[in-house]
């Protein structure tokens, strides 16, 4: 008589699941621990360089808390950088605040490079040639109409759009603010 021993099978099966588990959680715990090593977000107040590539825009955003009052201006250098390039490009630039429920565009203290337009961006004066850098602001202000709650967290996200200076230019004339 031959004897059959089903309950082997299982206990084999529940093994390897057991190791497939125990793979799976020590793998998901090291990717939480790099996760958390890494620091994507940008520091508010630290110097930013943006590199452009030609007709492209970059983006950069900062986590910032709703503690900040209307008016109130932020150190934040942001410098346009075209090392890469070797054409002269039209540079313009705008910048959100992301929140929950709305959208609040964002002053900056520019520098005399840069010109407000009523569309909402800055645009360069003139243009930047390749492997050149021009500062765009110094500070950035919050602007009276934000209404920020200091328990919030906000994206802050500043576009750099540009475009090649010897091609049409699809911005259109720009009117000053």
């Amino acid at each position: 008589m031959k004897k059959s021993y089903p309950y082997i099978f299982v206990i084999i099966i529940l093994v390897v699941l057991l190791g497939i588990s125990f793979y799976l959680g020590f793998s998901g715990y090291l990717f939480s621990v790099a996760m958390n090593s890494i620091s994507s977000d940008l520091a508010l107040g630290e110097t930013v360089e943006v590199e452009i590539s030609p007709n492209e825009a970059s983006v950069l955003s900062f986590t910032i808390d709703g503690s900040y009052l209307p008016n109130e201006r932020i150190p934040q250098v942001v410098q346009i950088r075209a090392s890469d390039v070797d054409k002269e490009m039209r540079v313009r630039v705008k910048a959100e605040i992301f929140a929950r429920d709305n959208l609040t565009p964002i002053d900056f203290v520019a520098n005399q490079n840069f010109l407000k337009a009523t569309d909402g961006y800055f645009y360069l004066n003139g243009n930047l040639a390749g492997g050149n850098k021009v500062t765009f602001c110094d500070y950035i202000v919050i602007p009276e109409e934000a209404k920020l709650n200091s328990k919030e967290k906000y994206i802050l996200t500043i576009i750099v759009e540009n475009i090649d200076a010897s091609l049409e230019n699809i911005w259109g004339d720009f009117e000053i603010a």
